[in-house]
């Protein structure tokens, strides 16, 4: 009723959503080039899913920032145009999180290392400054997916709340869409 719109609509002033870039500022360098701290599309607090993987396969020569826009957040259309024309197809980890986004779940994509290339994690950058950011500021956290090992063990840095659901998987290479579908569809129900 309008007395309900009259009481409510000056409260919805009240309410401040997390200014993100200075948040992200404490934790990302400012000049970050070879490293993914995160993806999404947005903010991450428009975020009900994180999925931690081990780290990117494909390396950019671009400055994370470019990507990140305080007004808008993480610009995902084009960080996916770089990120195309770096691979001549999509990786199977890709693919698997493209089939996560298809079934509307919208998801920061992250890893355990930020930069970790085949060569092993022993220059690697840890990535948990910026996981602790992520769960300390999504409200609409529903799900977290750890894929493979290494994301495994940095999930286990973490204290998740028992509402979120969690779930271990082995690295995407491994997993099937069949069990992609299965835990969207667990996220969906939540």
């Amino acid at each position: 009723s309008l007395a309900f719109l009259t009481w409510w609509i000056p409260l919805l002033g009240c309410i401040r959503m997390p200014d993100w870039t200075t948040i992200l500022k404490e934790v990302i360098p400012s000049l970050c080039y070879d490293q993914r701290p995160f993806v999404c599309d947005g903010f991450p607090d428009t975020c009900e899913v994180i999925v931690i993987g081990e780290n990117p396969a494909t390396k950019t020569n671009i400055d994370w920032w470019t990507w990140w826009k305080d007004d808008t957040g993480f610009d995902y259309k084009s960080f996916m145009e770089s990120y195309n024309s770096e691979r001549d197809k999509p990786s199977s980890t890709r693919r698997r999180l493209d089939r996560i986004r298809s079934k509307g779940i919208n998801c920061v994509e992250t890893n355990a290392y930020s930069n970790e290339q085949s060569g092993g994690v022993s220059q690697s950058i840890e990535n948990y400054a910026v996981l602790d950011v992520l769960m300390k500021n999504m409200p609409l956290l529903k799900g977290i997916i750890a894929h493979g090992k290494k994301a495994q063990q940095s999930l286990e840095n973490f204290e998740v709340p028992a509402d979120i659901l969690t779930f271990k998987l082995e690295h995407f290479i491994r997993v099937s869409y069949a069990t992609i579908d299965r835990v969207c569809e667990e996220i969906l129900a939540a």
